[in-house]
């Protein structure tokens, strides 16, 4: 039977006929194993110095994409030639060993791709790579496109700045050449240096002349000039701020009040040591700008805004007269203050920690008592540090330790949740502290010590093996550490690292190693130093003291003793004090030798100390010469850390000669102008003799030039012929010293005062009618009653001060730090130079347990000095109330110090 197919139908089994076979084609070839997915490239390094607006090398257009890769199982083709083209500065020889490829070796794209990376790096050029076969393999063609460069660039319109300072800004000092493309960098550094110089004004241009829209077919560089216009200098005439209603600016130069001051601003005015103001830098004013808004986020104005209103310049543009505008707000309140104590485990997972609520290991009433931030009170961000500190100090001290050594599990006070409500300006503040783990000290380490042995710095420390960490003890001991002086370096205080500690973990998560880190420091000081002074005149001293000596660890040889001292490997190490002083002077000529073994039992705490000293005095008094030889042995006891009591015995030979006889005769005394008591000292030398008996109490932050603490001293001594003297008296004297500083940030250099206060009296007993005129009080000179000469202050007979047997002194000072400086790798300020400003008054009686108020004196005065690295102080005292006979005017001066 015939059928007859319609055309149309024929066509469309065709059509599936065809997409059958091709289904089954395409599921063929995805089954057929193909080769491997290349692997996947490190990215490449990027340059040394990125270069963000210059293309890097296209590699792909370089002629290295997958076409020239090797393939699986093919041999790569042989390089058999190399041609570069398009260099101009370097040969071809070194675009060829940039590259890295060698004729006679597989062509490799791999070393290709890091040689137009080496290319870059070394030349600053860019290359384009492209492959031909050639007779036995491959040849090479490098097409090289080198970056336009001049190889001396130069400044012009430049005087105000050194060339020098132009390069080093530039970071063209170790580099002369400079690609064309760096200099629009360039410019913008030469800008930001002008304008940290105060050159508010100032402009470049970049002149660029030669080649650089083209390559020159002879060869030449291109030429870069940095065309400078640098304006004024720019000084700050004023800062004015308005609209600081509630923290208005009062008083001037360093009593000084108000948001300024408090923002501690850089920017100022023309004062006594800045006659020119400072130098307007807009980096500096930005500072200053947010220094002030924390100053009110301090003090809860959360909401204020404080912005430049104005720029007021001269006419002539070289002042400037800043306006600044604060819009205040309100002050935010204390809503509710709440504490939560939290749970932390650490989440590897999400590298955070996870919280959740904990039990107070410190009941949570005793940890609000600490607080003084409390409902209905401003709130004042400085007084939710002071919590923290206060809470952080409370756990420390159960052994819960917030140190960045044991973060992951220590105690810490977390960001405070605040609630703010800002129509009613007022916050809800919850304090969240992670407790951590109590910690118990395992072992005390000891780091640094390279020649003091362990037990000196040991004994400073309070904290032993098996007790609980307490925080409160272990800076305590850090402080008594720093306060020896062994580990202190005040000829380079900002390159020497003070002593720290840092705890380390043990298998036991509960017991941690305490380990005191120090560096040792300046501990054998030699001194060369002169100066003019009314208590000695002019003078020279020569002094060698070593505070951590060891008179039992002596050099190897003689010839080496200077070198070995030098290196802190003879007499060094165990703690004990050397002084040797030699002062030659017009007035005063003297020497002095002293040692001290502080730890005479190696008790380590409530120590044993012996001391003994000689020293020898010259003076050319007012109306007669003195001559002391004195000896003296003093053992002492430590109770306690700050409290010791010393027994001793003094042995003095006293000569008083050459009484004047030009202003009256000797006798008799009424009718001279000589004090009665100096009578029974003529005659050839006359020995003091008797047991002493002093009692100290020291808590100072350091023995040298404290800033904080309390010292009391009280020396008492009874002579007479019972112990083998010529006069029979006693006398006691008590000094007090008080140091405290203004409120302000833990560590910083802040002002601070000085109180001070002495009381003494001395009396006659037994066959001796008086005390001996040079064993009575006086006051005056550089130390006590500045203003009035060396023993120049009365009451006096005729014009010499009769001493006194009941003596008052008092000095408030008010010390100012002129200049600080940061120890680099630290925040601690050092203090450089400071100005005191002081006060002081006294009265002397020749009568003991008296003091007539009629024989007052007082003086106001300054004193200029340079703190570290040693000591310059210039003195100025004035008188204010004085009495008949007084002798006035103070000035001393240390010149030169050495030390190692």
């Amino acid at each position: 039977m015939n059928v007859r197919r319609r055309p149309g139908l024929q066509a469309l089994w065709a059509l599936c006929a065809v997409a059958v076979l091709l289904c089954a084609a395409t599921t063929a070839a995805a089954q057929e194993p193909g080769p491997p997915p290349p692997p996947k490239e490190e990215p490449a390094a990027p340059p040394e110095e990125p270069e963000p607006d210059v293309p890097q090398p296209d590699l792909e257009r370089a002629g290295l994409g997958a076409r020239e890769q090797a393939q699986p199982g093919r041999r790569a083709p042989t390089l058999v030639a190399i041609v570069v083209e398009g260099q101009r500065r370097y040969t071809q020889a070194q675009i060829i060993a940039a590259l890295g490829a060698k004729v006679g070796e597989p062509y490799d794209p791999a070393v290709v791709e890091k040689g137009l990376d080496t290319l870059w790096r070394a030349f600053h050029a860019k290359a384009r790579v492209d492959l031909r076969e050639a007779a036995g393999g491959v040849e090479m063609r490098v097409v090289v496109d080198e970056m336009n460069v001049d190889l001396e660039p130069r400044f012009v319109g430049y005087s105000e700045i050194d060339l020098d300072d132009l390069k080093r800004w530039a970071l063209l000092e170790d580099r002369g050449e400079l690609y064309l493309y760096q200099a629009e960098r360039v410019r913008q550094r030469l800008l930001e240096g002008y304008r940290r110089e105060g050159f508010y004004f100032v402009e470049v241009d970049v002149v660029r002349r030669g080649t650089d829209i083209g390559v020159d077919p002879e060869g030449a560089l291109p030429d870069v000039i940095f065309e400078i216009r640098e304006g004024p200098r720019v000084q700050v005439q004023d800062v004015l701020v308005t609209g600081n209603d509630s923290m208005p600016e009062t008083g001037m130069w360093w009593w000084k009040g108000g948001l300024k001051k408090l923002a501690k601003v850089e920017l100022g005015g023309p004062w006594l040591f800045d006659w020119n103001g400072e130098e307007f830098v807009t980096e500096k004013l930005d500072a200053d700008l947010l220094a002030m808004r924390e100053v009110y986020r301090d003090r809860g104005w959360l909401d204020a805004v404080v912005e430049i209103d104005r720029l007021e310049f001269s006419a002539d543009r070289s002042e400037v007269t800043i306006h600044v505008i604060v819009d205040e707000g309100r002050p935010y309140t204390v809503e509710s203050l709440e504490i939560e104590a939290v749970e932390r485990t650490w989440n590897q997972q999400r590298q955070d920690y996870d919280e959740a609520s904990a039990d107070f290991v410190i009941p949570r009433e005793e940890l609000l008592a600490l607080c003084r931030l409390k409902p209905g009170r401003r709130y004042e961000r400085f007084v939710q540090e002071a919590d923290a500190a206060a809470i952080r100090d409370r756990y420390g001290r159960e052994g819960y330790v917030a140190h960045p050594s044991l973060r992951l599990d220590g105690f810490e006070f977390l960001e405070p949740r605040l609630v703010f409500d800002p129509v009613n300006q007022r916050v809800a503040v919850t304090y969240r502290i992670a407790q951590g783990k109590q910690r118990w000290i395992r072992e005390v380490l000891m780091t640094g010590t390279t020649h003091t042995r362990d037990r000196v710095v040991r004994r400073e420390v309070d904290v032993l093996p098996g007790d609980v960490a307490d925080l409160t003890k272990i800076r305590r001991a850090l402080g008594r550490i720093y306060s020896t002086g062994y580990f202190n370096d005040e000829m380079r205080p900002l390159e020497h690292r003070d002593p720290t500690f840092t705890f380390r973990t043990t298998p036991d998560p509960n017991w941690v190693d305490l380990e005191y880190q120090v560096q040792e420091g300046t501990v054998v000081n030699f001194q060369v130093q002169g100066g003019v002074d009314s208590n000695s005149g002019l003078f020279g001293r020569i002094s060698l003291t070593m505070r951590n000596a060891d008179l039992a660890a002596p050099p190897e040889s003689l010839w080496s003793t200077f070198g070995d001292i030098y290196d802190k490997s003879a007499f060094h190490g165990a703690g004990q004090r050397i002084d040797l002083e030699y002062m030659p002077g017009t007035v005063e000529n003297s020497y002095r030798i002293r040692f001290l073994e502080p730890d005479l039992f190696r008790k380590h705490f409530d120590r044993w100390s012996i001391e003994f000293e000689l020293n020898r005095w010259e003076r050319s008094q007012r109306f007669y010469d003195e001559e002391r030889f004195e000896r003296r042995i003093r053992l002492g006891r430590e109770f306690g850390r700050e409290f010791a009591l010393f027994m001793g015995y003094r042995f003095t030979d006293v000569e008083v000669d050459d009484l004047d006889q030009g202003e009256a005769a000797p006798v008799p005394p009424n009718e001279t102008g000589f004090p009665p008591s100096i009578y029974q000292q003529l005659g050839g030398q006359k020995l003091i003799a008797g047991p002493t008996l002093d009692l100290n109490y020291r808590k100072l932050d350091t023995l040298f030039a404290p800033r904080e603490g309390l010292q009391v001293i009280w020396r008492n001594g009874v002579y007479g012929s019972a112990f083998g003297g010529d006069f029979d008296y006693w006398s006691a004297d008590m000094d007090l010293d008080w140091f405290f500083l203004t409120p302000g940030v833990e560590g910083e250099v802040r002002p601070g005062f000085h109180i001070g206060l002495g009381l003494a009296v001395a009396d006659a007993y037994g066959d001796t009618e008086e005390v001996p005129y040079t064993e009575r009080f006086f006051l005056g000179g550089s130390r006590l009653l500045r203003g009035f000469a060396f023993r120049g202050v009365g009451p006096n007979l005729g014009s010499n001060p009769l001493g006194g047997q009941s003596s008052f002194d008092t000095t408030l000072e008010y010390r100012i730090p002129l200049y600080k400086n940061v120890q680099p790798g630290t925040y601690k300020e050092i203090e450089m130079f400071r100005l005191t400003l002081f006060g002081d008054a006294g009265i002397l009686d020749p009568e003991a347990f008296r003091l007539d108020p009629d024989e007052l004196r007082a003086s106001l005065g300054f004193s200029l000095g340079m703190i570290s690295p040693f000591p310059v102080m210039l003195n100025f005292g004035f008188p204010i109330l004085e009495g008949e006979g007084d002798r006035k005017q103070v000035f001393s001066f240390s010149i030169f110090q050495l030390a190692f």
